[in-house]
């Protein structure tokens, strides 16, 4: 006869809860993101972003003495052209005035072994995604959506929003960057 114990009954339901997978999530214009916890190296609080008169969407920042390529996140990932992000920031900057919320950059590296920072437009956050919460993407949005370097699938949680998958390589490598 086997004896009921409490701890062994709370190790049974552990072992069937559902594996979750962790997630760095932000906002980009109105829309919600995803990176995979590991893909990110460092959240860093944003400073001075300089080398880029062209508005290409690549520039530079300084983070502990060393030179980071900063890319322009939303425009990878929308597709803006620098005109219309330009004319975005400027009456961003007019309704907010001088007072602003800090920005922060995600730290991610580049298949070249490049880090790479990635501004954001909210306060990242740390989530966990249980499995049954990752849905397909259609595959006509897929070929024909107008959001780039996602992955094929989105996240569904109750709570939020869709959250669209990132995929980190896509938005780092400097060889997809100069088609833009």
């Amino acid at each position: 006869m086997a004896i009921y114990s409490p701890v062994r009954s709370r190790r049974t339901a552990a072992r069937q809860a559902e594996k979750t997978r962790q997630f760095i999530t932000f906002r980009l214009r109105q829309e919600w993101f995803a990176l995979p916890i590991y893909a990110v190296q460092k959240v860093i609080q944003m400073g001075k972003v300089y080398g880029d008169p062209q508005g290409t969407g690549i520039s530079l920042t300084n983070y502990q003495g060393q030179e980071i390529i900063v890319v322009d996140v939303a425009r990878r990932i929308f597709g803006e052209t620098s005109s219309v992000a330009g004319e975005r920031k400027h009456s961003l900057s007019s309704v907010v005035g001088e007072v602003s919320e800090p920005r922060f950059m995600l730290l991610v590296q580049s298949n070249s072994g490049e880090i790479v920072g990635l501004p954001v437009d909210s306060t990242p956050a740390m989530r966990r995604v249980p499995e049954s919460a990752f849905t397909p993407i259609p595959k006509t949005y897929m070929a024909q959506g107008n959001i780039r370097c996602i992955s094929s699938t989105t996240i569904q949680l109750s709570d939020h929003p869709p959250l669209f998958l990132l995929e980190a390589n896509q938005l780092a490598e400097p060889q997809q960057i100069v088609g833009l």
